[in-house]
């Protein structure tokens, strides 16, 4: 870390200090940074406080107050604010009134720096794949994600299944990458209506993929054109030809 930051500091989230580190090696702080949000600035800026989102995530904080309530609060860790180039943090109420004011446009922009960050790490390992020889392979389903089923104050949420059960919450549609240097990289998550089934978001997870690698397999529409001519000429040779499909 920089040399500035004090070393006798304790922190009771070890691990969010490195990470800290980690997204200043890549650029991620500087990069947020410099997304324009269009809000005014009290005690902490508005990336800060988008930035502190992700931050008590990765601290392991399941819910946003717990940046203000848990046993040993986020924003009154001066360890974890320096690693992550902020002076401070602000409390979780405020917080949710900055991510609860980004205007789509803003949060596109937000989403996009992550992308890019991200990117070169995607790019690497297929790269390594390609240079074994061996295929990309890809693994996209649906992860129930259930909340209280006498919750009121979810937005959209809905029953479905989740694991053994049947849940009120939400399913998230993840795509991950099998990685020869990590294991397994995660490149898309979109979230859906805890009824959402599976089969219904394949062609969707495809396409999530497709987008995020930049790489697509080769269609091979030329092959299905050859089939649909070969079964409209058995068709119109033998009327009692029953066809399969619908043009």
């Amino acid at each position: 870390m920089s040399g500035n930051k004090d070393p006798s500091q304790y922190t009771q989230h070890a691990l969010p200090v490195a990470w800290g580190a980690f997204a200043e090696h890549i650029g991620l702080l500087q990069q947020l940074q410099r997304v324009p949000l269009k809000q005014k600035v009290y005690k902490h800026s508005p990336q800060a406080k988008v930035l502190e989102f992700p931050v008590s995530i990765l601290a392991g904080l399941p819910h946003l107050q717990d940046i203000s309530r848990a046993a040993h609060p986020l924003d009154k860790d001066q360890a974890v604010a320096e690693a992550w180039g902020q002076t401070g943090w602000a409390d979780y109420n405020g917080v949710s009134r900055t991510l609860s004011t980004l205007s789509w446009e803003e949060v596109h922009q937000i989403v996009q720096v992550l992308e890019a960050v991200s990117r070169p790490f995607f790019e690497a390992e297929v790269t390594q794949w390609r240079q074994q020889g061996q295929r990309i392979r890809l693994d996209g389903d649906l992860t129930g994600l259930p909340v209280s089923n006498t919750g009121r104050t979810y937005p959209n949420a809905a029953y479905g299944p989740m694991n053994t059960e049947i849940r009120l919450g939400y399913q998230a549609a993840l795509v991950s990458l099998e990685s020869p240097t990590y294991g397994r990289l995660w490149l898309s998550v979109e979230h859906h209506l805890g009824n959402t089934v599976s089969c219904t978001q394949a062609e969707a997870l495809v396409l999530a993929a497709e987008k995020r690698l930049g790489l697509r397999p080769q269609r091979r529409t030329d092959l299905l054109r050859r089939r649909i001519r070969q079964l409209e000429q058995a068709m119109a040779a033998s009327p009692t030809v029953t066809a399969w499909w619908t043009p």
